[in-house]
């Protein structure tokens, strides 16, 4: 497998940063999460005029469009500047399966609006207690969908919910406008402190064209790619913390010397820095067979992607941390931007799994194949 980035996925990089870096810097992200903001609307707009949102032409989707690669590559980027915008849920997750799945009706319905940012998909997979994202208990049959689904990511702001349910003959994903008048929004503080909200179906009518093929196996692509974003995020926002983090250890003067010379911060800066590499490389195979550029064995991707999500969680972790502890009083300042980074870092550690739910599902899906 090779680890360097396809030219695309750099040069997407570099075009994500600068927009991020020009749009939303760190005072506006301050703002943005002081106002309780639904969205940033100013950089959610200049990601779809700069064509990063999805396929403008669906109809041709192969070969066209965005990877998987290079989608994790700009949500790496809008990690690292701590972006308030669904594109984990929008362009990493759900625009790829509705291309995938998605019935011709759907298809023409939304993907050419989400690609342009006239329309935004969010994903609603996880579940409060005692179930798996594998076998929802969110259930679809002859009375509509029912039930409800947490920690859905902007709702308030989505046209569309991917959700996935149980019917009689196994999982599927359907989608369903967040406006019908049987879905109900209740808003949720979650760590991060981005906008996520608890979401009830009572009922929901389902038409036939808004039920995704593949069954099952689309109900794990769709939360593989999710948390592949997730592990994206991730990346970029311990990068961006450890980098902040080296600099005032550089900076910051103790006993007449830089604290970054001091031989425990120096170790503890270069244990985030091979955390980090964990979770770079483990997310990067993860995208590249999600990507498609390599045959996979049944299982193979989920079992990479589990990989990435458990170095997310305990690189996040652990990263977070030494982010806070280096900056010392600074890392508990509210007006400071470290304590973001551990707050966004805490929250992608938890989501869609922490490390021993994930360690859990990865021992099963290895047993599987012996």
């Amino acid at each position: 497998m090779d680890f360097t980035p396809t030219e695309a996925a750099t040069d997407l990089a570099k075009l994500t940063a600068d927009i991020v870096n020009r749009i939303s810097p760190a005072d506006r992200v301050a703002e943005l999460e002081s106002a309780n903001a639904p969205i940033d609307e100013r950089l959610w707009a200049e990601l779809a005029g700069a064509g990063l949102l999805g396929l403008a032409a669906p109809e041709s989707a192969e070969g066209a469009g965005l990877t998987t690669l290079e989608t994790v590559a700009v949500a790496t980027e809008l990690g690292r500047g701590l972006a308030r915008v669904p594109f984990g849920p929008h362009a990493v997750a759900g625009v790829p399966v509705v291309t995938a799945h998605g019935s011709d009706e759907l298809v023409a319905e939304l993907l050419t609006a989400a690609a342009t940012g006239g329309k935004t998909i969010t994903v609603a997979v996880e579940e409060d207690r005692n179930y798996t994202v594998a076998q929802p208990r969110t259930v679809l049959d002859g009375a509509g969908l029912s039930g409800t689904k947490v920690n859905v990511p902007y709702a308030a702001v989505a046209d569309v919910v991917l959700v996935s349910a149980a019917t009689p003959d196994g999982a599927v994903v359907v989608a369903v406008p967040v406006n019908d008048a049987n879905v109900t929004l209740t808003e949720t503080r979650v760590t991060g402190l981005t906008p996520a909200y608890t979401v009830e179906f009572n009922g929901v009518n389902v038409p036939a064209s808004h039920i995704l093929g593949g069954g099952a196996e689309t109900v794990t692509q769709l939360v593989d790619l999710l948390r592949l974003a997730i592990c994206a995020d991730q990346e970029g926002a311990t990068s961006a913390a450890l980098a902040a983090t080296a600099e005032y250890a550089r900076e910051r003067e103790q006993f007449g010397r830089a604290i970054g010379s001091f031989q425990a911060v120096a170790q503890r800066l270069a244990d985030a820095f091979i955390d980090i590499q964990g979770l770079s490389l483990t997310t990067t195979q993860a995208a590249w067979l999600l990507s498609g550029l390599a045959e996979t064995t049944p299982g193979e991707a989920t079992i990479a992607v589990d990989a990435a999500k458990f170095w997310a969680a305990e690189a996040g972790h652990r990263v977070a941390h030494t982010a806070v502890h280096v900056h010392g009083g600074v890392g508990l300042d509210t007006t400071h931007t470290a304590h973001r980074y551990f707050l966004r870092a805490k929250q992608n550690e938890f989501t869609l799994g922490n490390a021993p739910v994930v360690l859990d599902e990865l021992g099963d899906l290895l047993a599987a194949q012996v």
